[in-house]
């Protein structure tokens, strides 16, 4: 099943698989997805993620708030935990 990422307007499908962040999964087919440090420390790679439940490895960033009520997630630490389609945004 292929996600989509919107990065700056464009649109960019993707394999996004269980064993894998949503970070290292688009930077693995090439998606010029934003990131820095990957270690969940900075909040570079902060987006918004739908399509179904995920968690965090680690969050040293975003308040639970954020996660909660707007979706928004780490891409180098996220897990999926269903199988979606997912879509992540970053804005």
């Amino acid at each position: 099943m292929k996600h989509i990422a919107d990065i700056d307007g464009t649109e960019y499908a993707f394999d996004w698989p269980e064993d894998r962040t949503l970070l290292e999964s688009m930077l693995a087919e090439a998606i010029p997805a934003w990131y820095s440090c990957t270690d969940g420390d900075c909040g570079t790679c902060q987006c918004t993620l739908t399509g179904g439940p995920s968690h965090m490895r680690q969050n040293q960033v975003l308040s639970s708030y954020e996660v909660e009520q707007e979706e928004q997630t780490l891409a180098c630490q996220t897990i999926r935990d269903g199988e979606g389609p997912y879509r992540v945004s970053y804005e």
